[in-house]
């Protein structure tokens, strides 16, 4: 709280300012707490003190200061100071400068006065924006903490909530088929068997010979079957998982070039496998397709080129006619050709691809998805291998 004394002479100030001056000064007030509001009028009242030789203030807040004025400075409330300056200027131009009068005195005091009142208006409103700001920057601060830190505990529930463990399929093993009372005799027969195709198709190029300059994707996916949407390269691994073991049950040494759909094997890869382990018969196991859906039965393909070209093409024959018949179809084709890579990097071994069926016919895919034709074939290649032991 502030004195009575400064109360009134804080009265008798306001009430000489401008309107405008009120104004403002009002407006700061309003915005200002309690004990702002008393350090203002404080300020301001010793601001008008200060002014020792103002002769307004020395009257007006000491009373016991006597001073003539004119009728026309008992108006105090807008003392205008440009027309003081422009009749200051223009006496100065006068040869005889008249003496300055108690009037001209009042009016440059009050000039001083109200200066140093606007400059303590000015700080004051500074000192409010700048304790307003702080203000804003607080709550902004304390705003913004408080969703941080709750999106910290968020994001340590997530973590500490365990994931669920993904089931795998695996893939399901062959039925294992008994073989035949009079099945052959394969002891010490090395076969290698390329169940055709892989999951995914590796388009980067690969020779189809080394003798020709022409090239094909390392590996493909094959065909898919028009009914049952089977893809060939899983119809060919079913089927070469069961002619392994059947074989081994007749015991041959079976060696198969994959065991899975998801690898990534070459055909010149898969012919190197036969090679390195020195196959006696190297079977490749493929479907077939066609753009006429007519199309039927077993192929067989043997290499142009290589060791044995004048008896593969027998053997050949052979082995489409025991597949066909145990399956129940017919010999489409029996050919020599430099087409299949597999075929063309194998040619120093008794190497043969053969076509099961057309995946394109429906009547063919109905009996290529069947175990029991499975069970036929290997049955059937068993007969076929018991030529090389």
């Amino acid at each position: 709280m502030i004195s009575e004394q400064t109360k009134k002479k804080f009265a008798i100030i306001f009430r000489n300012m401008t309107p405008d001056q009120r104004a403002t000064l009002q407006a700061h007030l309003l915005t200002a707490t309690e004990d702002q509001k008393w350090e203002i009028i404080e300020k301001i009242v010793a601001t008008y003190e200060s002014k020792a030789n103002n002769p307004f203030v020395q009257s007006e807040l000491n009373p016991t200061n006597e001073i003539e004025y004119t009728d026309e400075e008992e108006i105090p409330y807008e003392p205008e100071i440009t027309e003081f300056e422009e009749t200051y200027e223009e006496d100065e131009e006068d040869d005889e400068k008249p003496a300055r009068t108690p009037k001209r005195r009042l009016k440059k005091s009050v000039k001083n006065t109200l200066t140093g009142f606007i400059v303590v208006i000015l700080l004051l409103s500074i000192a409010l924006l700048v304790l307003k700001f702080k203000e804003t920057i607080f709550a902004k601060i304390s705003e913004e903490t408080e969703p941080t830190q709750q999106t910290e505990i968020i994001e340590t529930t997530v973590e500490t909530t365990p994931s669920p463990t993904p089931t795998v399929t695996p893939t399901p093993a062959p039925t294992i088929v008994p073989v035949a009372a009079n099945h052959p005799d394969l002891t010490g027969l090395t076969v290698v068997i390329d169940p055709g195709h892989q999951e995914t198709t590796d388009y980067e190029q690969e020779l189809y010979a080394s003798w020709l300059s022409a090239t094909k994707p390392r590996c493909t996916c094959g065909t898919t079957g028009v009914v049952t949407e089977t893809p060939e390269y899983d119809l060919t691994l079913q089927y070469s998982l069961i002619i392994r073991d059947y074989l081994e049950q007749c015991g041959a040494n079976v060696i198969l070039t994959r065991d899975a759909n998801d690898v990534n094997i070459s055909n010149q890869e898969r012919a190197q496998i036969a090679n390195v382990n020195g196959a006696d018969v190297f079977i490749r196991i493929h479907a077939d397709a066609a753009g006429d859906s007519a199309a039927s039965g077993v192929r067989v393909y043997t290499p142009d080129s290589g060791s044995f070209t004048d008896t593969s093409p027998e053997y050949a024959e052979q082995l489409a006619e025991l597949v066909a018949e145990a399956e129940g179809l017919e010999v489409n084709a029996v050919r020599a050709t430099s087409l299949y890579t597999g075929l063309n990097y194998a040619n120093t071994l008794r190497s043969f691809q053969i076509s099961l069926g057309f995946l394109s016919n429906s009547d063919d895919e109905a009996v290529l998805v069947t175990e029991e034709n499975r069970a036929a074939v290997a049955e059937a290649i068993s007969v076929f291998c018991e030529e090389f032991v």
